[in-house]
């Protein structure tokens, strides 16, 4: 038995999209603003640079 393998999947215009699938910069947009509403549910903010 080995390690359990993790699939994310990101609702994209409604559809289940295969994270990897994404375009490189693409997946980084999108780990960014997921990124972005996390650490704002826990009540921070982006400070402007």
């Amino acid at each position: 038995m080995g390690e359990p393998k993790i699939i994310n999947y990101i609702e994209v215009g409604g559809e289940d999209v295969l994270f990897d699938s994404l375009p490189e910069d693409e997946r980084k947009s999108k780990a960014e603003e997921i990124q972005i509403r996390m650490m704002s549910a826990a009540g921070y903010r982006r400070k402007p640079a």
